[in-house]
């Protein structure tokens, strides 16, 4: 940051004034630290900005992507995504109410953001109570095109570390259509079998597309959940 200004380098702005002085660009040309031959660290942010078509863009970005902006690289790429992983968390954390879940959408509204746009399948367990409390969810399975890759003990063994008596699972298309395919059919069958076993109760299974869904339970009985 030699080459600005020393009352415009970010991290003397941020000491002298506080954090929530400073722009977006600002706050992640302390992150990438330096820029390069033709491009300070604040013109370099800026950048990554507008290629990622801002903060939203730059969340949902991968570590590949990001590292290929010129100037940027694997380190800083992850240590970008790693900051912006821990502000998720802790707006998590702290805007968390115990959630009961009474209706499809309730689902949908709740984890759609984790979701809807990444470019990998990913497949989530949310862990309930028998009053359809949440008591924990989790990513479980990414790159799950294959379905067979979807081991409903891995599921389960979760569900018990919680003491759930209810799941629910959710998954994401790429692609944005939420239409299931025969295989989202046969894991939906296969982990409700192993759920009935353990008395653990699949309760639907929730298919993630862009601006929409498809609920299994809404499919076969209709809409409310909270039996």
């Amino acid at each position: 940051m030699k080459d600005m200004p020393k009352d415009e380098l970010p991290r003397e702005k941020a000491i002298k004034y506080g954090f929530n002085s400073l722009s977006d660009a600002e706050l992640l040309a302390i992150l990438l630290r330096t820029g390069t031959k033709d491009l300070n660290v604040k013109q370099l942010a800026l950048q990554i900005l507008k290629e990622m078509n801002s903060l939203n863009g730059l969340q949902n970005s991968r570590i590949s992507k990001l590292a290929s902006i010129k100037g940027v690289g694997k380190v800083k790429a992850v240590t970008i995504l790693a900051a912006l992983e821990l502000g998720k968390r802790f707006n998590k954390e702290n805007s968390y109410k115990p959630l009961k879940i009474k209706e499809t959408k309730d689902v949908y509204n709740a984890y759609k953001d984790e979701l809807e746009n990444e470019s990998q399948e990913k497949l989530m367990a949310v862990f309930l109570n028998n009053q359809n409390i949440v008591l924990a969810s989790k990513i479980l399975f990414v790159g799950i095109s294959n379905q067979s890759l979807v081991e409903p003990k891995t599921i389960f063994k979760e569900a018990m570390l919680y003491n759930a008596t209810r799941i629910i699972i959710l998954h994401n298309h790429p692609s944005g259509s939420a239409t299931p395919s025969k295989e989202d059919y046969v894991m939906t069958d296969t982990v409700k079998k192993a759920g009935d076993l353990l008395n653990i109760k699949l309760i639907d299974h929730l298919i993630i597309g862009k601006d929409c869904y498809f609920s299994f339970y809404d499919y076969l009985k209709g809409g409310v959940i909270f039996e």
